[in-house]
């Protein structure tokens, strides 16, 4: 018998039920089916019945008749009966035991907190990664009925959520996910296999190593190469690693390499210096060694490191050479970044020594490197060291400062850098001396800046958007008590000498006079495009210099109604926090100086607004 015309014929039954069976009447669709019934009836009697069936419904007879409901109704009786000796409810295999997981799982959640990660981890679109996120850190993920989510969200299209997935959400269920992911594990897989194998090394593929080994022989690519790095560490692989580091493919080489860094034994720190020395895959290893190797292997690159440097050009013979060269020289420097011996504080000095024939050859890098170098070892030699290299080129001043105030006072801090002689503060007001002097003062501004004014994003919940949360930029100083602490006091003086408005806000401290008229002077000339950037921190330092709250209010409401070229598309949560402190006689003057302002900050001017109105009602 026909099941899939019997099929066809349900399908169209139960889209009546749906719109209705009134509807039946002259449907084009069971038309279609009609006659492919009747020619079935002549040779079988049910086929005969259900076409009689179907014309009952599309051309209805005497009012008397069965209304289409309830003729729709027998022949969807009929033609289920029919399905159903057509069924079968057999069940393929032999009967065996459940498979037995051993997570310690409850099912205590309730739908309502489980609802939005399920919709995140079926769908598409933005905001999902966030409800992710905020679901696993109240640990909504130890409900039993969302590790099949979990599990799948490591194919996720949202790179970032599948890597979070990898990362946190499934290592938290323990040692016991390794089983159950390894049971599900394609080795002609992709990137979602790959992120499995992760998952079992985080947790611990002790227990699977065979099935590892295999993957690494058998997989894809890559899952090969994950499978391969879950081996490192395992002394009796270290065969299959030498062997699989010479490998045709890229990828397997490098997971190779990287097993072999993380195992630590002899035969794979030979090989890994060898490969080295061979420079084929020096890019490669130079990553793959930044991770961490053995002290043996550190000393040996090292010592081939030093070979090269001083056999390297004394002059540039040529920018092909010369680019040859440096490339080569450059994974020893990724290799070795996170390696601090007596070795490289002997080829870093030596770099430093040789400024001239490095600079000459472009080599700024390879300097700047040699500078971080000892900048993070702030002894009297390297103090001395940097020293010499900042007389060299002022690029350096940065490193030199850093290392400074590691191994000084704050009272020689500040005569070294800022202090000077009448001698050479006399040299700093003409000709090249000038020039240099004005770089030297800025750069000195910028580094210091870059330590005590933090600007960056945070979150915070605002108050005049019902949005929510928003992540926009804010401006961060130093606590007043630590800037007291480490920094001389002459500091502050030497800021408003060179016009350092935001680093003269944050070392304001009450009593002094000149910071106060520097910053209200800054405030009032609003003239210069980038002048209110510094409105912010304008108003924090005249806080910190003791003006009291009433004349800072002023000042911000004035600084309102003055005109500017720039006109900001935010208020710096800490200006707004100041405007809702405006007391109540303000609202006339919030409400004159809205229009002047666009975006957000018309936003929060009316939110202010409506404030003060309430206030003065009240």
């Amino acid at each position: 018998m026909s099941t899939a015309l019997l099929q066809e014929l349900h399908q169209e039954y139960r889209r009546l039920y749906i719109a209705g069976s009134e509807l039946a009447a002259e449907d084009f669709r069971l038309k279609r089916l009609l006659p492919q019934f009747q020619q079935l009836g002549e040779r079988s009697p049910v086929f005969k019945k259900l076409g009689e069936g179907i014309t009952a419904l599309i051309e209805p007879g005497s009012p008397d008749g069965p209304a289409p409901g309830i003729q729709l109704q027998e022949n969807t009786l009929l033609l289920e009966s029919v399905l159903y000796t057509q069924g079968t409810t057999t069940v393929d295999g032999t009967p065996g035991p459940l498979p037995v997981r051993k997570f310690t799982l409850q099912t205590n959640q309730t739908y309502r907190k489980l609802a939005p990660v399920l919709e995140a981890l079926t769908t598409t679109g933005s905001g999902r990664y966030e409800i992710v996120v905020d679901a696993y850190k109240d640990g909504v993920f130890q409900d039993l009925r969302l590790l099949p989510l979990a599990v799948s969200a490591l194919n996720d299209p949202y790179a970032e959520l599948a890597e979070y997935a990898m990362n946190h959400i499934l290592p938290s269920y323990g040692p016991v996910i390794a089983s159950h992911l390894l049971e599900s594990l394609n080795l002609s897989g992709g990137r979602s296999e790959v992120r499995k194998l992760e998952v079992i090394w985080k947790v611990g593929a002790d227990e699977y190593l065979d099935k590892i080994f295999h993957a690494a022989e058998s997989g894809s690519e890559e899952v090969r190469a994950a499978a391969i790095k879950c081996l490192g560490g395992y002394e009796q692989f270290t065969p299959n690693l030498l062997e699989w580091s010479t490998d045709k493919k890229k990828a397997i080489r490098e997971a190779a390499y990287a097993a072999l860094a993380a195992g630590g034994t002899l035969q794979g720190g030979e090989r890994l210096v060898e490969a080295f020395i061979q420079k084929k895959d020096r890019e490669i290893l130079g990553r793959v060694l930044a991770d961490g190797h053995s002290a043996e292997v550190s000393a040996r690159l090292a010592a081939l490191f030093m070979e090269e440097l001083q056999a390297a050009p004394q002059k540039n013979d040529g920018v092909k050479l010369t680019d040859k060269i440096w490339n080569e020289l450059l994974p020893f420097l990724t290799a070795l970044r996170r390696v601090r011996s007596p070795q490289l504080d002997e080829i870093y000095s030596y770099i430093l020594q040789e400024y001239p024939r490095f600079s000459s050859l472009g080599w700024i890098p390879l300097l700047d490197h040699a500078a971080l170098y000892k900048e993070k070892t702030p002894d009297g030699a390297a103090l001395a060291e940097l020293a010499e290299l900042e007389k060299r080129s002022v690029r350096f001043l940065p490193h030199y400062f850093h290392a400074a105030q590691q191994s000084i006072s704050p009272k020689e801090l500040f005569d070294r850098f800022a202090g000077g002689t009448f001698l050479d503060k006399l040299k700093a007001l003409v000709g090249k001396e000038a020039k240099d002097a004005a770089q030297r003062s800025q750069l000195l501004i910028n580094t210091i800046e870059d330590q005590v004014v933090d600007i960056r994003r945070r979150n915070y919940e605002v108050e005049w958007d019902a949005a929510g949360i928003r992540q926009p930029y804010s401006r961060e100083m130093l606590p007043v008590e630590e800037i007291a602490a480490a920094w001389d006091p002459r500091w502050l003086d030497w800021f408003i000498q060179h016009n350092a408005v935001n680093l003269a806000s944050a070392f304001a401290r009450p009593g002094h006079k000149g910071v106060r008229n520097f910053l209200v002077d800054k405030l009032q000339d609003l003239s210069k495009r980038r002048a209110s950037d510094f409105i912010p921190n304008i108003f924090k330092g005249l806080e910190r210099a003791g003006m009291p709250e009433p004349e800072r209010l002023e000042l911000l409401m004035s600084a309102l109604e003055t005109k500017s070229p720039h006109n900001p598309y935010t208020f710096e949560l800490y200006i707004f926090k100041m405007m809702e402190r405006f007391p109540a006689s303000y609202a006339s003057r919030v409400e004159a100086v809205i229009p002047n302002y666009r975006y957000e900050c018309k936003q929060q001017l009316e939110y202010v607004l409506d404030s003060l109105r309430s206030a003065k009602n009240t």
